[in-house]
């Protein structure tokens, strides 16, 4: 055997024990940083806000989506003020034919409630949308729509 024969099999050996110690060292390394992680994360922190107890929805919000999905401006006039109403259509834009309403929940905080709501319906050009507004509500009336 020659010499440059030799050497090319040594150098074959020795690249395969350094690529396997390689892959060895990374390997110990990726387990010794799994067990470490596992041992000192304390997982996502307490939330600092508190949050607020969720209530049934209020009969007046119930009144004015009913009034919005049938369509009825007499009774959202009755409902609600002039300036709500226009803060409710900014509200439902681009939203033109109303198909449906979906209340999504409530919460209550001293006697004051914000309650969610979801509209499906159709633009002018009809497109089908979903946009999301939410009514104030205290001492059983309407005082902001979002």
């Amino acid at each position: 055997m020659s010499s440059a024969a030799s050497l090319a099999q040594r150098t074959t050996g020795v690249s395969e024990t350094r690529a396997v110690a390689t892959l060895a060292l990374f390997g110990v390394g990726l387990l010794a940083g799994i067990v470490v992680h596992s041992l000192t994360d304390r997982g996502p922190g307490e939330n600092p806000y508190p949050s607020l107890p969720k209530v049934e929805e209020p009969a007046i919000a119930r009144d004015v989506v009913t009034a919005i999905a049938a369509d009825d401006a007499t009774t959202l006039a009755k409902l609600l003020s002039q300036d709500q109403l226009n803060d409710l259509g900014t509200a439902l834009q681009p939203i033109t034919d109303v198909r449906g309403a979906k209340f999504v929940g409530a919460v209550e905080s001293e006697g004051r409630f914000l309650v969610a709501y979801t509209v499906t319906g159709k633009d002018d050009t009809g497109n089908d949308f979903i946009v999301g507004f939410v009514l104030r509500v205290s001492n059983d009336q309407v005082v902001g729509v979002n």
